[in-house]
């Protein structure tokens, strides 16, 4: 029609044919493609006058070609050049168009059942300006874009490349360069001619060629070619950065169908990268009615560009070299591994793969930019398919080396019904499923429909059966379905295996009938099993109960299908039976004795979809409660009346029972009806009180309903009387028939769940009870009879005379008084008649037996209410409550004090409570009910003894309570009590329980004694002699007059010691010596109250060598005294030896063969020589102190200078080695090492004292003098220890020192900075007088000062003292400077502080007056600052 040769310089690499603006309705085409140095052939066939296209070279130059129809000449074409790229952009990859819409959907006709219905619908689905708008999709090396060409060209959306991890999933971090360069030198070479594979060559042979790349080594679709393939070439490295993607991008416009969007097609652009697949969606306005009106109007008509989005994307396994759509729903694409794959674009499932390995498809090479072949040379050519394989009218033309072949996707219908006339009718059905789930489901909008929907898709459909138009609800393919499912399932009943007999009987004398019979049951469920699966996918419910089921029933099969459909309902699948299956599925169940099957389907179906009638009646007849529970629950919101109707059960079993309290089972099965009906009472009230639904445990919605429940289930609860049947009579007719058992008694739904399970049952009202959101009602009389501490009620009577409180009636969600509940209870379980006694409850043991258990669970719940104060009870019920906590396993006696707390005084009977509580030894609970009997008696005649007797009785329950820390709360207590007036009778047992009362806490004895008897201190001892041999007497002076009561009460022990006289301190002495002779000498060095001719006495009798020693020295003996301790001393060093001694044989003989132990740790390790070198440092330190005392005011033993005694310790401490004759044994040398360790340390000790007392010179000329011929090792330690301190004490004082210069350096660099430190002045006045003063504002403004010469004076005026410190700073600092300055000219050197040269001098060094310095500085008519430091 018309040949162009100068349309392109380069070899044409694609053509696509588009519309015009013009034209109406265009027809289009592939159009092929041309290798470099060959023109491209155009082709495609147009009825309209215009046709448009679009061309692309391998250079990168894109034109827009439109050819027009001659008017003269209709044979005769003319074209339309307008160049859209130069080719200065790059190279462009790929290249596809659009086609009109009009042309989809014609093309889409035969692609779907409904296609020319739906045409006109498409067409009108969008705005006008999708027949105005042409759009054409480029892709270059780096990016994709949607352009449109028509009605103007415009670059409308920029897709960037995909990234180079998922284009090509082998090529990693490290072997990036290698494994691109050898992909890209993998190409489709002809195995004859292996140079002659240039860019511009058309490979004739597709099947002989070899892969390189990594996803040839993996693919199972290798070609079968005879040709030899070429040898790959050797990888060579690349540049990254400038290395091009392996594979070239392919892209595809369609019309296509997505999720969602129903019949209406959407433009997608597909676009393959590699392995990677992307989905772009163009997204159009909508029509609206405007557009309607002015459809023909173009002008009027305003462009709506369409937006653009990413719609999906996936990952293929291989790299794609060909894309195209295929349909509305279908894309196909090509891999590098030969493998061709059609996907369903809307649910995004691969439909079918095929082998493309012998095709020999035609393929082209694409040249790449001279730029890149000088990057890469041996890799410049890139294979692309998609001008061999082409859509026209929903068939894909693929070009290959001999013939173009026609690949045709056949119809869903099409494909079915070739698996129906193959016999692979399973296949056919599981097809049949996945059209639906695929199209019609999703087609309907609501792909995970609840069964609710079912239900109005099944009632339609039973409505309209019979109508002479059933589509109108049914679609035809669903209607089809249906009846491929029937002639199914009509063909396997006919063939299934012949019996000769029923299939429910047999003969066992045919041995071959029961293998028969088991394969036809087997068959029918299979058919079973495929008739639920389809009917439930395609919800048809109608078919599978409708024909279906008369199928199965009428093949006398029906127990088979029952037996499958249950599986379905558990499983969540089946919500719904219809009545007559669930009639014969209930008869099924029963006769396999498994009538809980039915309950346990119920709890899977959705209740809002049965017959509510039939299956309540059904439920009823067959005593499946749970079933009852769960239907009237989650179909009808009633909670009231399936609890009613398992309550005559109970009522019923209750009375039908032979003997109904028996011993329960261990295992806790039930062993009658009544208990079983009665515990699944008690469980369904627990989960309707926690706002659960029952048996399923899932929410009560909305949570208004369970505030709503909560008072109805009360209400039947604590009903009267029985609303049952059989108690629809008159009062009269009760009074005259013998009417027994629980139902005929008042309250009879809480007297049945009391019997079967007391603790359970108040465990479940509890629930509400302690529910924060509950709200009760108040009695209007808080003070019942019932329930007030004073009156008593025996009967029923009087709680049907109270009644229930009336307010609140109208208010839903309010429950009845707590009170009131509570009386109700204890009317019913603390009574003697908690049911008739000649009813068949059980032996008299039995009773007797439950009813004690009951009236403890009773009284276990009555106490948590107690406590909480929300209740009150009369005082014998309150009793009857510290009897059961009190005897109860595992009583705790926080549970009787907290509920102590809680109650009033006047809630009880203190003295029975009192009896119960001591009973049990809870000395806690005694202790405060004790308190409050000496509360309430204390201020009352008559009751004087009585609350003696109660006080008493306090301080025993302290002294018995096993926490030390509470026993000391009677020192509080006692302290309390008797502060008042008319104690006298607590204060005597106070000073009774004295003794008792030391041995518990000496101190907080005292300081009682000190608050309250004083006084009576000299009787209090007397009492005190000799009671345990003086200890009690001993342990009260000693927290006396020791100082621990000063720690506690500084008052009352000043008070105490004030009354104690010398006589009470020589007792103390005397208990003292007798009980802790160690702390007599520390005693004695601290205080004076005693007799110091009788306290030696004492002492010496004793034998208490420091104390004697200590008063010889305060007599005036210091000799003596030091003689005597030395003496000590020495004894006790040789004690110690003769201990070690013994334990270095008694050691020897133990440790034979094992280590020997470390000789200094000896010492520590023994524990009376550990306590002997105690007593030998204590006696050291008195010795010392003793030296300390007389250094300077008392002469020596020899009446020279004081620290002759001083020296006289230390020659005896270094002479004490001689004494004890150590010697060289090896067998005592343990024994010599650890004397010299304990000598070491008495040195050391002595040395540490004598560093302060005696000077650093005599104390080393003693040592050299008279140990000159010693070894130094003997005096090492004790000379290093002594130099050591001496230099530590020299330390402190250097820095401390240095700390002080430091200090006086920076105040002086202050005080430096704070005179120069200037103002910033921004205004001065002009006219000054010579001696003015200028005073520098906040903001830098200067005013002159009238105040004169007067306040200069005053200002520079300071005192005497302060000039003459001035003038001395002044004169010291310059003639210390003066000597610096001096060194500085002899040296030849300036002074540098600081790394700079500076003037030490400052202004007040100058002459002039040293006051100058101080007060305001004069600047007088702005003259030079005084620089102070300034540098030269």
């Amino acid at each position: 029609l018309k040949r162009i040769t100068d349309l392109h310089m380069s070899s044409i690499s694609s053509v696509r044919l588009t519309s015009t603006p013009n034209s109406s309705r265009m027809t289009g085409g592939g159009g092929g493609g041309g290798g470099l140095g060959s023109g491209g052939g155009i082709g495609g066939t147009g009825s309209d006058n215009e046709i448009g296209a679009v061309s692309v070279d391998a250079g990168g130059l894109v034109n827009k070609l439109v050819f027009s129809k001659g008017r003269l000449w209709s044979s005769t074409y003319s074209v339309e050049t307008e160049c859209l790229l130069d080719g200065t952009a790059g190279q462009i990859l790929a290249m596809d168009a659009l086609p009109p819409l009009d042309l989809a959907s014609s093309s889409l006709l035969g692609s779907g059942g409904n296609g020319m219905m739906n045409k006109n619908k498409n067409n009108n689905h969008y705005h006008p300006s999708v027949h105005k708008i042409v759009l054409i999709a480029l892709s270059s090396g780096r990016s994709s874009f949607a352009v449109s060409v028509e009605p103007k060209v415009s670059v409308l959306h920029r897709w960037a490349r995909p990234s180079t991890e998922r284009i090509d999933p082998t090529i990693g971090q490290d072997d990036r360069l290698t494994q691109v360069s050898s992909v890209a030198s993998s190409a489709y070479y002809d195995n004859d001619d292996d140079d002659a594979a240039a860019p511009s060559t058309y490979v004739s042979s597709y099947g002989g060629t070899s892969y390189v790349s990594s996803y040839v080594s993996t693919s199972t679709y290798l070609s079968n070619s005879t040709m030899e393939p070429s040898p790959p070439k050797p990888p060579k490295p690349l540049d990254v950065n400038s290395t091009p993607v392996p594979y070239l991008p392919c892209l595809s416009w369609g019309w296509a169908l997505v999720s969602g969007g129903g019949h209406s097609v959407t433009p997608i652009l597909a676009r393959a990268w590699g392995c990677c697949l992307q989905f772009l969606r163009a997204s159009y306005p909508e029509r609206d009615d405007n557009d309607e009106n002015n459809a023909n109007d173009d002008a009027a008509d305003e462009i709506h560009w369409p937006a653009f989005g990413t719609h999906d994307e996936f990952d293929a396994c291989a790299p794609v070299v060909a894309l195209n759509w295929l349909g509305k729903r279908s894309l196909v694409y090509l891999t590098l591994t030969n493998e061709f794959t059609i996907i369903d674009t809307v649910i995004m499932t691969m439909q079918e793969r095929l082998d493309f390995s012998g095709m020999k498809l035609v393929y082209a090479e694409f040249a790449l930019s001279r730029s890149r072949q000088r990057q890469q040379p041996d890799s410049n050519a890139r294979m692309t398919f998609m001008n061999s394989i082409r859509c026209s009218d929903n068939r894909l033309l693929v070009l290959c080396q001999d013939e173009i072949k026609e690949i045709t996707v056949l119809g869903m219908r099409e494909q079915i019904i070739s698996l129906e006339d193959g016999g692979q009718w399973l296949e056919a059905l599981a097809l049949a499923l996945d059209h639906y789930e695929s199209t019609l489901d999703r087609r309907r909008g609501n792909a995970s429909a609840s069964s609710s929907s079912s239900l109005k898709h099944l009632d339609a459909m039973m409505m309209t059966s019979s109508s002479a138009n059933p589509s109108l609800l049914l679609t035809e393919d669903e209607i089809w379905m249906a009846e491929l499912l029937m002639r199914y399932l009509i063909l396997a009943i006919d063939n299934a295996p012949v019996e000769s007999s029923s299939p429910m009987e047999f003969s066992f004398s045919n041995s071959k009938l029961p293998n028969r019979l088991n394969l036809a049951e087997s068959h029918f469920e299979m058919l079973s099993g495929v008739c639920l699966e389809f009917c439930i996918v395609t919800r048809r419910l109608d078919l599978l109960f409708g024909p279906i089921f008369r199928c199965f029933y009428e093949a006398r099969y029906i127990n088979v299908f029952l037996d499958v459909m249950e599986t379905y309902v558990l499983n969540d699948k089946l919500k719904y039976i219809a009545p007559e299956a669930m009639v014969l599925f209930v008869a099924h169940c029963k006769d396999m004795k498994d009538l809980s099957m039915v309950e346990r389907c119920l709890l899977h179906m959705d209740c809002s979809l049965m017959d509510y009638h039939s299956i309540l009646s059904l439920l009823k007849r067959n005593a499946l409660y749970t079933g009852l529970f769960h239907v009237f629950s989650t179909g009808l919101d009633d909670y009231i009346s399936p609890l009613e109707i398992l309550f005559e059960a109970v009522f019923d079993s209750a009375d039908a029972a032979e003997d109904l309290y028996v011993d329960r089972r261990k295992d806790g099965f039930p062993r009658n009806n009544f208990e079983r009906y009665g515990y699944k009472a008690i469980l369904y009230l627990q989960h309707c009180f926690n706002g659960k639904t029952f048996p399923k445990g899932n929410e009560i919605l909305p949570e208004e309903r369970v505030q709503t429940l909560q008072p109805e289930l009360f209400e039947l609860l604590f009903r009267e009387i029985s609303n049952s049947p059989q108690q629809q009579r008159t009062e009269q007719q009760r009074r005259n028939s013998s009417f027994r058992g629980v139902r005929g008694l008042s309250y009879p739904y809480l007297r049945a769940l009391i019997l079967v399970d007391t603790k359970a049952f108040l465990d479940c009202l509890a629930i509400v009870l302690d529910d924060p959101r509950a709200r009760f009602a108040e009695t209007p009389n808080q003070m019942h009879p019932l329930g007030s501490w004073e009156v008593e009620y025996e009967s029923d009577e009087m709680v049907r005379k109270f009644g229930s409180p009336e307010g609140g009636k109208n208010d839903l969600q309010l429950l009845p008084d707590r009170q009131h509940l509570v009386n109700i209870l204890s009317s019913i379980i603390m009574s003697d008649s908690m049911i008739d006694s000649s009813y068949h409850l059980g032996s008299r043991k039995q009773l007797t037996l439950l009813s004690i258990k009951a009236k403890h669970f009773f009284l276990d719940f009555l106490a948590n209410y107690l406590k909480l104060g929300v209740i009150t009870a009369p005082k014998y019920l309150t009793g009857e409550v510290f009897i059961r906590l009190c005897n109860k396993r595992g009583a705790s006696e926080d549970d009787i004090l907290s509920l102590l707390h809680a109650l009033p005084r006047s809630s009880y009977e203190l003295d029975e409570v009192l009896y119960t509580v001591e009973r049990v030894q809870m000395t806690r609970g005694a202790l405060f009910l004790h308190k409050a009997g000496v509360t309430m008696s204390i201020d009352r005649d008559g009751l004087l003894e009585k609350c003696q007797h109660h006080f008493n009785r306090a301080i025993d329950c302290y002294l018995k309570d096993d926490d030390e820390d509470f026993k000391k709360g009677i020192f509080a207590y006692a302290r309390k009590e008797c502060s008042g007036r008319n104690v006298s009778m607590l204060r005597n047992v106070v000073l009774q329980r004295l003794p008792e009362l030391v041995k518990l806490d000496a101190v907080h004895t005292a300081h009682l004694i000190g608050e309250i008897f004083v006084e009576e201190i000299d009787m209090i001892l007397s009492s005190l002699k000799g009671i345990e041999s003086g200890r009690v007497e001993y342990a009260f002076l000693h927290a006396i007059i020791s100082g621990n009561l000063d720690k506690v009460d500084m008052v009352a022990a000043q008070e105490l010691s004030a009354n104690l006289t010398v006589d009470h301190h020589h007792s103390y002495l005397l208990l003292m010596t007798k009980f802790q002779p160690d702390i007599v000498y520390r005693y004695l060095s601290t205080n004076r109250n005693y007799r110091l001719d009788d306290a030696l006495k004492l002492c010496q009798e004793r034998k208490i060598t420091d104390a004697s020693a200590y008063l010889l020295e305060r007599l005036g003996d210091v000799s003596g005294a030091l003689k005597l301790m030395l003496e000590t001393l020495d004894t006790r060093m040789i004690t110690l030896k003769n201990i070690l001694d013994h334990s270095v044989s008694a050691n020897l003989s133990l440790r034979k063969g094992r280590r020997p132990a470390d000789p200094k740790s000896s010492v520590y390790q023994n524990e009376t020589a550990e306590k002997e070198v105690v007593r030998i440092k204590q006696i050291l330190s008195a010795v010392l102190d003793l030296c300390e005392r007389n250094k300077n005011d008392h002469l020596t033993l020899d009446n020279e200078r004081g620290p002759l005694l001083w020296f006289h310790v230390l020659d005896r401490l270094v002479n004490t080695k001689s004494l004890l004759r150590m010697s060289k044994d090896s067998t005592m040398e343990s024994t010599s090492i650890a004397m010299s360790a304990v000598l070491s340390e008495l040195l050391l000790l002595t040395m540490q004292r004598m560093i302060s007392n005696v000077s650093l010179y005599e104390l080393m000329h003693k040592i050299t003098r008279d140990h000159a011929g010693s070894d130094l090792g003997e005096f090492r330690e004790m000379l290093v220890s002594m130099l050591m301190t001496y230099s530590s004490e020299l330390d402190v004082c250097s820095t401390a020192l240095d700390v002080m210069y430091y200090d006086i350096r920076t105040m002086s660099y202050d005080k430096k900075s704070l005179k120069v430190r200037g103002t910033l002045v921004h205004e001065c006045p002009k006219l000054i007088s010579k001696n003015s003063f200028l005073d520098v504002g906040p903001a830098g403004i200067c005013d002159v000062s009238s105040r004169g010469h007067a306040h200069r004076n005053n200002a520079h005026k300071l005192s005497a003292d302060e000039k003459s410190s001035a003038h001395n700073a002044v004169s010291l600092l310059q003639q210390r400077r003066r000597s610096e300055r001096h060194q500085a000219r002899r040296t030849g050197k300036r002074i540098r502080r600081g790394g700079k040269i500076i003037n030490l001098m400052t202004a007040s060094e100058y002459p002039g007056s040293v006051g100058g310095a101080h007060g305001i500085r004069q600047v007088g008519g702005l003259s030079e600052a005084q620089h102070v430091g300034r540098l030269f």
